[in-house]
């Protein structure tokens, strides 16, 4: 089966984003619109200042901001959203606020235009300013002077507007002069424009030139993107405002996360980190020492701004986050936007609302605050600005000086303001300029603006004269040398019509910096040729670059019609490292890329450690006589590819329904082999080949009560498989537990699929014989992850008579199918003797709770009770990037949603669905039902991660039907097991996640996602196994050690009570967990521990010396640590582990949170 019903329920826990949150209409506080109040709960970074610059009535709403080369600040605002009222007008506005006496404070503020429809965005330009106005991007302008628009243009239309904060924003604009914008997932785009309408049909970048009006999508994905920022060398980051995986690198097509169609996506630089509005590069010499060079972003739902820093990893980066800029626990300040202005200071846009959800929010809910806005300005602590000549006053030599400004704003605003002079004279004096400058950061930015400026004027002379020195460019006084390489490649690849093309791209991808290399491979991707491609082929020079592989990919999938041929007559003409051999046979389409990939792989020119990729391909589209070459690998004694190829075959015949040709005799003997795996699977290629010969052994094996359940369960499902009469007698008695009582539930699962009117009726008569809810869910799962048992189990129970406990179980279930069955609730009721639950609390039932929850909750009991297996919360969803993937990270949701929702989301859980996160219900032409969260969707298939974090892979020609689900996952009586002070706790926790002060997650990178050794049943088993064979057994790649996931507290500790003890190992007590660590960069790697007392670490399998700080020089790649921990030495004190940078070491390494 695809799925198992189990990953319904396991999603129904604790699903506050998935369901997300209903309605603020209990929020009983709004905070007082004082300007004054909110700004004394600002907690400011040391060596800042934080001062009003505008508030209402001079402002209100503000969506986005942006300043002119005047100096004066542009604002979209919107009193309107989320919608126009009934028989009400639209009236919008865009604000021009101005300081002109310079005390920091706006005392100046001019309607330019009013009588708007949601505009979302802004910016100054072209003698007027861009607005995106609901579907449309228009260009307002003055032409008599008087400081309001009197001339609108529609510049474009066709723009999606499904939903209203999805629609087109964050206008900035490129150092190569375009205009770049955002648009939102739900969101679907068709515009039309003199070169064609192009179409972006989910969250994405669009790249707008104003002079000739094409636009193009520059990437795509994201859920909700609304932060858009350049770096000095034209390189692109982005914030999601309903992701979760902080500062994302953005280049030209890329394809991350929610992306229509997308077939493999790229991740972000901080999974796990909080979703983020709007994004700036602070520059400058005058700020607090370490601000300069920080990126800094919005945590609206957390009432803050955060600060990161990037490293160059490879052809990316990599992000770290560093101290808050601001922080406040005022519930209404709602930073959406962050800019640097011509002063210096750090102007942060406040929306200024109590609610910030959207659709999960009545419109017209009377909270919703129409009225105030601010705009805060963040300067150092006595901070005197320079008086600089604005770029709009300025001489062409002026602005000439202020493209080496160590202000990004001055440069970005000379830039644009030289745009609209005569290039013969801006050149003149720009290009003296450089050949005068002794500065290598002046130089490098004086020649790289006359490129962009080129590039902006359409100057075809110009940008081919000033490319050789760019592309060759190696100053050896600047270490930035390699990023104007790669901003000049960029501007290159846009020129293939050059005589010289080739021979630059050559260069490029032979270049030691791997950016440099990642932009040739965008040009050659679009140039198409089978030269350009063998060229991009010759790119990777080291692994784990995943940019950089996933861009070759991406050209390879593109141009497969150009490079197969060539590829199948001769693998090595296109490459000799394996590793991109591998990219380019993963990228095709065609099968036939199988046959040279396997010659490769038993001729070990792909090494070993890529065997898994080989075997994956195979499976995927080998045919049988490659499955037959596999095969006989297997066989051959000693093999250490037994295990992998075995799974392979199971893969093949469970997705393909193709297997090689084996004898009975063969495969007989995985099913006698004294290894556990092999006969295991063993068993499922029985039955998956329906080898009848098997069906003796398969019974043995299930009948043998001494060989482990995962055995014995195997067999009963593969004697499923094998069908016939005898299997549905056998497995029918087991049903009914007349044989093999131990296994009677697998029985009832193994007879579900192949007669589900029997399982049916099995479950039904087992469940009236106990009074225990334990095998609730494991008896229904098999039934109701079916088309027809729905209904069938409903027949079913006409006279049937459940415990209540049982019922209550079974309602669980079927109330948190994707599709409402109501039929059947109504009928496990009457079996159960239930009365309907109450589904909402009065007034003052809500107001008694909440009191209750905000006077006696205690939030560290409510962690444990988060915590709890039985409740698997996190199994749907991660705090800190640790836990499920099914819901959004709950790191800031208690800073976000007032507590009287949080409890309504439990009672109520259907009432909205969170942007993506809503779930799917595929059936497919096997009956089977599947659900979960989609994550990669195209043409060909569709992946949905469960509530286990598996990831199902359906192909589109095997579905029958796919919708989405009408009803929340979350099971409407969740909570009615909890007592009412762990109901009073449990809301507690949740409502201080995020909350200044409370529960908030530490920029530290703490070991958040760890395995814990835990035997179960098999605890005798395995305690020998680590005592005979040392401790040091534990850090091995043994399979039959049983390893199970679980995560940190909220603070960053494992707690170590809930770990399984493992007896009198070299004469101690001891616990084991361990963690894995991605190496990116070789070299020393740091783990800092708060008390190694009692501890025991090993890397890989080597061990340690533990001490409070440790070093390891690694390779890269992935390195797993193992902890033994002697817990009664350390007094049961909780491990924490934090991974650190070592001084002097160029060596880095990410947490892996899977």
């Amino acid at each position: 089966m695809y799925h198992k019903l189990l990953s319904f329920v396991l999603f129904q826990i604790l699903i506050l984003s998935t369901t997300s949150l209903p309605a603020q209409r209990g929020l009983t506080e709004v905070p007082d619109p004082n300007p004054e109040k909110e700004q004394a709960s600002f907690q400011v970074a040391d060596g800042f200042e934080v001062n009003l610059f505008a508030a209402e009535p001079m402002i209100a709403k503000p969506t986005q901001m942006n300043w002119d080369t005047q100096g004066r600040l542009w604002v979209s605002t919107s009193e309107t959203y989320p919608h126009v009222k009934p028989g009400e007008d639209a009236n919008d506005k865009v604000m021009v606020l101005e300081d002109t006496d310079h005390d920091g404070v706006a005392d100046k503020s001019t309607v330019f235009a009013d009588g708007l429809l949601l505009p979302t965005a802004i910016l100054p330009g072209d003698g007027g300013v861009y607005v995106a106005n609901s579907t449309e991007l228009l260009h307002l302008k003055d032409n008599d002077g008087d400081g309001k628009a009197d001339e609108t243009r529609i510049v474009l239309s066709g723009f999606g507007t499904e939903d209203t904060h999805h629609i087109i924003h964050t206008l900035k604009r490129g150092p190569d002069g375009d205009i770049y914008f955002n648009q939102s997932i739900y969101t679907h785009s068709h515009v039309e424009t003199p070169y064609g309408v192009k179409r972006l049909l989910a969250g994405g970048t669009w790249k707008f030139d104003t002079k000739t009006l094409e636009l193009d999508v520059y990437s795509r994905g994201l859920v909700n993107p609304w932060g858009l920022v350049f770096d000095p060398w034209g390189q692109t980051f982005e914030t999601d405002g309903a992701g979760g995986q902080g500062l994302n690198y953005v280049f030209p097509d890329t394809v991350m996360f929610t992306a229509a169609n997308a077939e493999r996506t790229v991740t972000g630089l901080s999974p796990g980190q909080p979703k983020h509005c709007g994004l700036e590069l602070l520059t400058g010499d005058h700020l607090p020492e370490g601000w300069s060079g920080r990126y800094v972003t919005n945590d609206f739902r957390g009432n803050r701004v955060n600060s990161f820093e990037l490293s160059e990893s490879g052809s990316g980066y990599i992000a770290r986050q560093t101290d808050n800029l601001l922080t406040s626990n005022y519930v209404s300040f709602r930073p959406i936007d962050i800019l640097m202005g011509p002063d210096g200071g750090i102007y942060v846009a406040d929306w200024y609302n109590p609610i910030i959800q959207h659709g999960e929010v009545d419109f017209r809910d009377e909270r919703r605050d129409h009225e105030h806005g601010r705009i805060w300005r963040i300067v150092p602590k006595d901070y005197k600005p320079e008086s600089i000549t604005l770029p709009a006053e300025a001489e062409i030599g002026t602005l000439v000086d202020q493209l080496c400004s160590d202000q990004k704003w001055y440069r970005d605003q000379a830039r644009y303001e030289l745009s609209s002079r005569k290039p013969e004279h801006v050149f003149l004096i720009l290009d003296e300029e450089a050949v005068d400058s002794h500065k290598p950061w002046n130089e490098a930015q004086l020649k790289l603006s006359g490129l962009w400026l080129s590039e902006d004027w359409n100057l075809p002379e110009e940008i081919q004269s000033r490319l050789p020195k760019l592309l060759t460019y190696d100053n050896p006084q600047m270490e930035k040398s390699a990023n104007v390489q790669a901003a000049a490649v960029r501007i290159a690849g846009a020129h293939p019509e050059f005589e010289d093309w080739m021979d630059w791209m050559k260069a490029a991808i032979e270049d030691p910096h791997a950016q440099v290399r990642l932009e040739a491979v965008h040009a050659l991707r679009h140039a198409g040729t089978l030269e350009a491609i063998r060229l991009a082929a010759t790119a990777v020079r080291e692994e784990n670059d995943r940019f950089l592989e996933f861009s070759l990919w991406q050209t390879f999938r593109e141009t497969e019609s150009v490079w197969l041929e060539s590829f199948l007559a001769d693998p090595n003409s296109m490459s000799s490292n394996p590793n991109t051999l591998l990219t380019i046979a993963n990228a095709a389409r065609s099968a036939e890329v199988v046959d040279p990939i396997l010659k490769l792989w038993q001729e070990e020119v792909i090494p070993a450690e890529k065997t898994s990729e080989v075997l994956s391909l195979i499976a995927e589209r080998g045919n049988t006589s490659y499955l037959q070459q596999l095969w006989s690998v297997s066989q051959q004694p000693n093999s250490p590819h037994t295990l992998a190829i075995l799974n392979t075959l199971v893969n093949a015949a469970e997705r393909r329904k193709i297997k090689p040709n084996v004898s009975d005799e063969d495969l007989m003997a995985l099913l006698k082999s004294k290894n556990g795996q092999i006969q295991i699977l063993g068993c499922r290629l029985a039955g998956l080949w329906k080898v009848e010969a098997s069906r003796s052994v398969l019974k043995t094996l299930a009948n043998k009560e001494t060989q482990p359940r995962s055995l014995r369960k195997t067999a009963l499902q593969s004697l499923a498989q094998l069908g016939g009469p005898d299997s549905r007698d056998y497995l029918l008695s087991i049903a009914k537990g007349e044989q093999l009582k131990a296994l009677q539930v697998d029985g009832i699962e193994a007879l579900a699929s192949m007669n589900l009117n029997l399982a049916v009726q099995a479950a039904v008569e087992t469940l009236s014989q106990t009074d225990s809810a334990a095998e609730v869910n494991a008896i229904l799962n098999p039934l109701l992850s079916t088309k027809q048992g729905p209904n069938l189990l409903t027949r079913a129970l006409q006279d049937a008579h459940w415990n209540a406990d049982v019922a209550t179980a079974a309602v669980r279930m079927a109330s948190s199918l994707p599709q409402q069955n109501l039929a059947l609730v109504s009928a496990i009721r009457k079996a159960g003797s239930l009365e309907a639950m109450k589904a909402e609390l009065t007034a003052a039932e809500m107001q008694e709770l909440v009191s209750e929850i905000t006077s006696q909750g205690n939030v560290h009991r409510g962690e444990e009770i988060y915590r709890r297996e039985k409740l698997l919360c996190m199994k749907c969803h991660a705090i800190g990037g640790a836990g499920g993937k099914v819901g959004p990270d709950l790191s800031s949701i208690g800073a976000s949603a007032p507590v009287d929702y949080l409890v309504e989301s439990l009672l109520v859980p259907s009432k909205k669905i969170k942007e993506g996160y809503h779930a799917v219900q595929v059936v497919t032409i096997d009956g089977i039902v599947l659900a979960g969260v989609p994550i990669l969707e195209n043409q060909n298939e569709i992946h949905i991660r469960d509530a286990e974090g598996k990831v199902n892979v359906v192909p589109v020609e095997d579905i029958e039907l796919k919708k989405n689900s009408t009803v929340s996952l979350m099971p409407a009586d969740l909570v009615g097991k909890l007592r009412r002070d762990e109901l009073v706790d449990l809301v507690r926790f949740i409502s201080a996640l995020g909350k200044t002060g409370e529960l908030v997650v530490s920029k530290q990178q703490y070991v958040r996602t760890w395995e814990v050794l835990n035997p179960g049943d098999n605890m005798k088993a395995i305690n020998d196994a680590i005592r005979h064979n040392g401790i040091e057994h534990a850090a091995t790649d043994d399979p039959l050690l049983p390893w199970t996931t679980t995560y940190s507290q909220v603070d960053g500790s494992l707690a170590l009570q809930p770990l399984a003890w493992m007896g009198n190992i070299a004469a101690k007590n001891l616990q084991f967990a361990r963690f894995e660590l991605n190496v990116i960069q070789a070299g020393k790697i740091g783990l800092k521990i708060d008390d190694p007392t009692g501890l025991r670490i090993w890397v890989d399998q080597i061990e340690v010396k533990v001490e409070p700080e440790i070093a390891i020089e690694l390779l890269t790649g992935s390195h797993r640590v193992t902890v033994a921990s002697e817990s009664q030495a350390r007094s049961m004190k909780p491990i924490r582990i934090e991974l650190i940078e070592v001084d002097g070491s160029n060596g880095q390494a990410a947490l892996v949170n899977n």
